[in-house]
């Protein structure tokens, strides 16, 4: 492995990696929330302001009724969308690699060649450098978009395939796996980059934001309890929108955040193309050492 590419595939992994520690600053603003929250709370209790319309001198009841019901739907519709959309990708990637594998272990049924053999393997191992590196972080932008026609390192491995020689019924066998193998590639390829472009659409989750605040100004408003008792329900119906919305907005970008799709099994696919265990090693050693060193 050439220095190079191997230092851009730990970086993508660190960078993996920062990104899921990036979660826990979240801790702050929801913090933040429930303490502004909790003060303005104590504000319109102590100050009487709301009183008028505080208890049942408003219908809250029908209000938390009819507006619970929508929150609840809304965010719900949106939460199992993002849930479903984070959970095809994964099977997506996975079935990617698992293809490309087979493709890989299906080259034992052709006999002889070496050469040619090693010349698909290189072409496979390409190909997942490109996607660890460039189409990785790509799909990690929100603002671009990654073209889902066959892509040159693809075509280089049926360029490679087609060099295989068929000399017997058996390589007729292995070749007829693996173009079905190259196909399943590319249409996964085209599924995994079709779903990383999707995205919820920006007035879905202005509207849960708007949700949210009515809510909490809701529970603020209405006054009519003890001041202890109305701060614990504002600042836990503070820390749940808030916790929603944060959970909504991360499975919504699949390559950062908490529940990310690692880059880590493209890098040890990668690895695995190196039969030579004294190469292999090495690389791994350093890539631990690498990793250690950015934390």
């Amino acid at each position: 492995m050439e220095r190079d590419e191997f230092r851009d595939l730990n970086a993508m992994d660190i960078l993996n990696q920062e990104h899921q520690r990036e979660v826990s600053k979240t801790v702050v603003p929801i913090l933040a929330f429930i303490i502004v929250a909790i003060s303005a709370t104590t504000l319109v209790s102590l100050s009487g302001i709301t009183a008028s319309v505080s208890g049942q001198n408003a219908p809250w009841e029908e209000f938390y009724s009819v507006f619970g019901m929508i929150y609840a739907i809304v965010s719900g519709f949106l939460l199992v969308e993002v849930l479903n959309r984070f959970n095809k990708l994964s099977e997506v990637v996975e079935a990617e690699l698992n293809a490309i594998s087979d493709v890989r272990d299906f080259l034992i049924y052709v006999d002889g060649q070496p050469e040619n053999k090693e010349a698909v393997k290189k072409e496979l191992q390409e190909y997942v450098y490109s996607v660890a590196t460039v189409e990785w972080r790509t799909m990690n932008d929100d603002y671009a978009v990654l073209n889902s026609d066959t892509s040159k390192e693809l075509y280089d491995i049926m360029y490679a395939v087609n060099e295989l020689e068929m000399s017997n019924e058996s390589d007729r066998a292995a070749l007829h796996l693996l173009m079905e193998k190259m196909s399943s590639i590319t249409t996964l390829r085209t599924e995994r980059i079709s779903i990383a472009n999707q995205q919820l659409p920006p007035r879905l989750k202005h509207l849960l934001i708007y949700m949210s605040a009515v809510l909490v100004a809701a529970f603020i408003i209405n006054a009519g309890m003890d001041p202890w008792i109305h701060c614990f329900m504002v600042g836990s119906i503070t820390a749940c929108v808030h916790l929603l919305y944060i959970v909504i907005a991360d499975l919504n970008t699949p390559f950062t955040g908490l529940w990310t799709i690692s880059v880590k099994p493209l890098i040890e696919l990668y690895l695995s193309f190196n039969d030579d265990e004294n190469v292999v090693k090495p690389v791994v050693n350093e890539l631990d050492k690498l990793k250690r060193a950015s934390i």
